[in-house]
């Protein structure tokens, strides 16, 4: 099973430097910037009230809505564990 690594930087998440390590369909926080083994592109989220805008190397322009009331401004590096 293929393990996906979100490490980010920012305001809007409980720590500046945070990592979110997803393996299948569990994912969880860890505190600290871990870099993934092989890196797979870089992101930019911005979170304003429920409506969440992300550009990215892999997936372009994205536009997502959100339950919760927030805002975030993260950059990230996106990548695997083999």
């Amino acid at each position: 099973m293929q393990t996906k690594i979100f490490t980010e930087i920012g305001i809007g998440n409980k720590t500046f430097f945070s990592t979110e390590i997803e393996k299948g369909k569990l994912e969880h926080r860890v505190k600290g910037f871990i870099i993934p083994p092989k890196i797979e592109g870089f992101y930019i989220r911005v979170w304003l009230g429920k409506r969440v805008y992300a550009l990215s190397s892999n997936r372009f322009f994205n536009t997502t809505y959100k339950e919760r009331v927030k805002f975030k401004l993260i950059f990230g590096i996106e990548g695997r564990r083999w």
